[in-house]
Parts: C-alpha cells; structure tokens; sequence
C-alpha cells in the first residue's frame, strides 16, 4: 500500500467515527506505523504527530495539522495500568535527535508529558495543582488540554504537561559540565526525585536504586533527573549525595535539627508543603517528590549565594484532592484522610475499602504514621517522607512561618473566590470536551483503575481490555480514584467543594480567617516571551559564532528575578521590572508605597506595619521572599 492510500485510509478511519467533528480544543494525531503502544513497550517507539492548533479544529483537517517525527511510549507507574495511560513524547529531527519545538504556544521543548487523566473524573487535577503552585510564586509544569488520537482511534481529553527538566524556560538551574568536578562548580545544578526505583528505567519499584541514582544514608531513593545516572559524574554524585546525608544528619542521634536553614531554602519548603497539603496528595512526601539545588554563587563583591536543596516543581495529582475510591457518602475516613482497616492496600492508602486516594478532607498528609515509614512497607523502605522534612515540620520556628504564610497566600492568590474565578474558566472551556471524553470512556459513576476494559482497544496491541497485572505486579484490576457523580459537572464540583472544605480545615487548624475579598489575585509570574529570547540568543549565537553560547543570566524567566529579604527594619528588593512597591495588610489596607527601579532598592519597613502581618506587592502582584 504506497503512502498516499496509507493516508487516506487513515483519514477515512478518522472521518468515520462516530467523533469526527469540529473541536473546540487543539487535536493531536498519532500514528505508529503499526506497532504496538501499551506498557510492555518500555522504550520509545519511532511514530509521527500531527497537530491541529487553531481556534477551532475540524478532525477531517488531520492532514493539514504541523507534522513532526516523535518517540512515544506509555509512561507512569501505577497509572501505566490504566487503559487510558499517559504518554511520554519526544519530538525528534531528521537524525533521531530530540529537537525544540512549541506546542500549543509553550516554550520549546523536545520532551513533553500527555497526562491521560481517567481517575481523575473532572479532568482538572493535575491542571488546578499546576496553577496553585504557579500562584505561589513558583514554577510548575502548565498544561493545556487538547484531544488525543491514536491510529485513527479517538483516545478522549488529554493534558499536555512540561515535562520537569533543566531548563531555562522550567527548572532554571545551572548547566553542569563535565569539568565541574570541585569548589563552586560542583555545587549545581541537580535535580532529582524522591521516588520508587524504576522511575527511568521502566517498571514501578523494579530495578536497583544504582541504576538510577544512589541511596541517602537515611535510605531514601534519590533517582537523578539532572544530571541523569549515566551522565553524572562521580564527584558530582559525591557532592550531592554528602549535602543530603549532612541534613539528615542534623536530625540524628539526637540533635534537633538546628541549622537545617542552611541547607534547606525555607520558602520552598514551606509553600511545597502547603501545596501538597491544600490539594491533601495521597502520593505526598514519599513519591513524585522533586527537588533542586541551585548552584553556590559569589558575586564581584565577594558576596556568596548558597544553593539550598528546594522542594518542587509539583507533580502527580491523580490521586489528589479528596480523589478516594469511595464515592462521597462511602466507606470510613481514618486520621489523616486514610482508613485505619482493611489490609495492606486498603488500610494503607483507602478511604475505605481496597484502593488509594483519600475522599476526606481533615488530617495532614505529612503527619500520617505510613509516610514515617512505620507501616505499609515496613521500617526501613525506602518509600517514606525525608526525616528532615519531617523533623522541621516539628520546629516551632517552621511551624510559626507556616501559619504566617498560609495566612499570605490564602489572603489573596490562594482565596477562595481566586480559585473560583480559575475553576469557573476552565469549567466553561472544557464542558464540550469533557462530552466528548465521556461518550469515549464511559467511567462516570462507577469505580474507575487498573485494568478496566477500554472499549475501543488500542490497535496493534492484541488485546481486547485493559491492561493486566496491577501495581508492582501484584495483580488484579486495581481501583485508584474516586466516583463520586454521575455527570462531569458533578465531578467538577465535588473537586470545588472537597477543596473549599480542605482549606477551610487548613484554616481552622492554622488560626486564619479568610477576608471577604481577595487581597492580591497575581504573584509576579508570566508566561516568557520565549519567541523574542529565542531571536535574541540567535543574534547572539551568530554574533559570537558559537553555538553552545547562550546568554542564560540575560533572559527572562518564568519567574523573574523578583523578591524580597527582612533585615530587621529594613527591606532589600530585587527586582528586573521595577515600578510600584507595597506593603498591604491582610485587610487591604496600604501601609507603604513607593516607587522603585530595577535592581536592588533598601527602604525602612514603616513603624505601622512593623506589628503587622503583610504581604509585599509589585504592581499590584504578590512578591515572595
């Protein structure tokens, strides 16, 4: 069959299902020549992706959508169980190299994450947690919703994420050279992940942790994600691994932690545990958990900046905001959101009966004696919270900063009616995809996992349901999320109102009270003006006639180089956009104003807001320290 019938059979497979219309969201088309995309194909198979990016877009245009030569394979762990899984995709050129590309108007990337969400009935999850750790001032991974076919079979709604990597439009850390051996230079950038072996290699909790990364002396896996196991170099991995053996140590034999400051940057690690608290993640702590370290820096004035271990970006929420296996009125909640009975899996992650998830809205998630590694796996696994972490959570001085800045971003970028303006929006965007995914995976109501059936299987694959084996191979069709409602809007807004009443019981245990009105709705994050940068670093790589020179320090950020530091009375800002800084009560109240320029201003906090509890803004958006 020459190429020319080849495509029109497929556009003919297309055209004829029962799905083929105008969509209100982008489309992407896959095709795999034939060979088989499920779980069992642990590395990336060569395909094509066309896609369709306007305001509105016909599936019988498919031949029209941009063309571009990928990798795709299943991804995930417990989620590669699924009949509808994610997909890891990597665009390639004409060598098989990864290749930079923009989709859906994001800065380039080669490597991106198609979140297929199925538990997660209100498609929403993994977007909502995105955007709340974005509010807080933090990069996290954006997504964009589109529709997904695979070999001419409609594959339902689908989430495009930014794929966590080194990046100067994502984790902006330092590039690490070869030669970056000793002093300053082995310093960062890293990042790496607190999570089960197999991570990189295939195949959730299989594998030695050597392949991977290495084993902290608490026996935490720490599986590198920059640079990779393969391309690390020894004293690199020395390095890091002694920097996290020398915080834990802080919280052994005794000692209480003192100093652990130096080593951990305190507004990541109190706005990450805040983040996996509101949106109350099963995963938490143990799993999906990243880190970075940015590079030590001395300034021409002798001044050094020290890299600290940083929590975030966030990731994996399928199994977030009260997304239990039990539907609303169901099953019994233990302390912590987890029930106390039913054996392993189901006393370990159920909010009653066999399964995961919590549908409960009270407990923290980092206080839960199977995090501490008391139970579930047994003293000394390696799935666990960090001790560290633990510890500071413990300290009255970590403690008294949780409940201030709790109190900063529930006043305003973490208000209710923010978030509802934020939910309002997408609800309205998505309420004709979501028809569209649920006339293709009819799961509404019903307990939703691994192994359930697909009703229109996978070509090529040779099988008619879904995929067998469970978490770990542990077997059977494992349940990992909620079925609360019977329709997309109900599950819609049982994700709204699980999250009102989490923070509302955030709230409680916290001592705040939320005003009426939001007092800031913006933290000082944009989306880079990364077509005006790319221009910008190819004049420079022409000027220069180097092609490895790019002007990292000159070009914008995702978050700009924009805060504040207390010195006592007096307030050091730094910021690359300038204009009108303030003090606001958490009344709204002004208690200081003035005009600032880029780069470093010093002004005296006033004696009136000296007693008070504010937040510092920038043209009217939230600043962080």
């Amino acid at each position: 069959m020459n190429r020319l019938v080849k495509a029109a059979t497929l556009a003919g497979c297309i055209i004829g299902s029962a799905y083929a219309q105008t969509y209100d969201l982008p489309i992407v088309f896959v095709d795999t020549k034939g060979k088989c995309l499920d779980s069992k194909v642990t590395e990336k198979i060569p395909a094509t992706m066309k896609v369709l990016d306007g305001k509105m877009n016909n599936v019988a245009d498919s031949a029209k959508g941009t063309r571009y030569d990928i990798g795709i394979k299943v991804r995930g762990q417990s989620s590669a169980l699924f009949p509808k899984p994610g997909y890891g995709v990597e665009v390639r050129d004409e060598k098989g190299e990864g290749k930079d590309v923009s989709l859906f108007g994001l800065p380039p990337s080669d490597d991106w994450v198609f979140h297929g969400p199925y538990v997660d009935k209100s498609l929403m999850r993994n977007a909502l947690a995105h955007w709340l750790f974005r509010q807080a001032g933090h990069y996290s991974p954006r997504s964009k919703h589109f529709d997904l076919y695979i070999n001419g079979v409609y594959r339902g709604v689908y989430v495009l994420l930014e794929k966590i990597k080194r990046d100067k439009y994502r984790v902006d850390v330092s590039k690490l050279k070869e030669t970056d051996i000793s002093g300053e230079d082995v310093t960062g950038g890293y990042i790496w992940a607190f999570d089960k072996t197999g991570t990189n290699t295939g195949g959730a909790g299989s594998g030695p942790i050597e392949k991977e990364g290495f084993s902290t002396s608490d026996g935490l896996n720490v599986i590198l994600h920059y640079p990779k196991k393969e391309n690390i170099k020894s004293e690199q991995e020395a390095y890091l691994k002694k920097y996290l053996n020398d915080l834990e140590g802080l919280f052994k034999n005794g000692k209480n932690g003192q100093g652990y400051e130096k080593y951990v940057d305190m507004t990541s690690a109190l706005d990450y545990v805040l983040h996996e608290e509101v949106t109350n993640n099963a995963d938490s702590y143990w799993c999906s958990f990243f880190l970075h370290k940015p590079k030590d820096k001395t300034d021409k004035n002798g001044v050094k900046t020290e890299g600290k271990v940083t929590l975030g970006p966030a990731w994996d929420f399928n199994l977030a905001m009260s997304n239990g296996t039990q539907p609303e009125n169901g099953g019994g909640q233990g302390q912590g959101g987890w029930n106390q009975g039913g054996g392993m899996w189901g006393g370990g992650f159920g909010g009653g009966g066999n399964g995961f998830g919590s549908s409960g809205t009270s407990g923290w998630q980092i206080e839960n004696s199977q995090k501490s590694g008391q139970g579930m796996f047994g003293m000394g696994s390696s799935l666990k919270a960090p001790n560290w972490l633990l510890g500071m959570w413990k300290d009255s001085h970590y403690q008294s900063e949780l409940k201030k800045r709790w109190a900063e971003l529930r006043s305003g970028v973490w208000h209710t009616k923010t978030m509802d303006k934020y939910l309002d929006s997408m609800k309205t965007y998505l309420k004709s995809a979501a028809d569209r995914n649920f006339k293709r995976w009819p799961n509404l109501g019903k307990s939703s996992g691994q192994g359930d059936n697909d009703p229109e299987p996978m070509k090529f694959c040779n099988q008619g349901g879904g995929q067998q084996g469970g978490m770990w191979g542990m077997g059977g069709g494992m349940p990992m999320g909620g079925y609360n409602a019977t329709t997309w809007d109900g599950e819609f807004e049982h994700l709204r109102k699980k999250m009102k009443e989490r923070m509302a019981w955030m709230d409680q245990q916290l001592g705040f009270t939320e005003p009426a009105q939001a007092i800031v709705t913006e933290p000082i994050i944009h989306l880079p003006d990364w077509q005006k940068e790319e221009e910008e670093k190819a004049k420079e790589k022409a000027k220069e006639n180097d092609p490895g020179t790019t002007r990292m320090n000159e070009l914008g950020r995702l978050s700009p180089t924009n805060y504040f530091e207390v010195n006592g009375n007096m307030l050091e800002v730094q910021t690359d956009i300038g204009g009108t800084f303030a003090l606001i009560d958490l009344n709204g109240a002004v208690l200081y104003k003035t005009q600032i320029k880029t780069g470093v201003t010093t002004v005296e906090i006033p004696a009136k807001a000296r007693n008070k509890h504010w937040i510092a803004t920038l043209n009217g958006k939230m600043m962080n320290r």
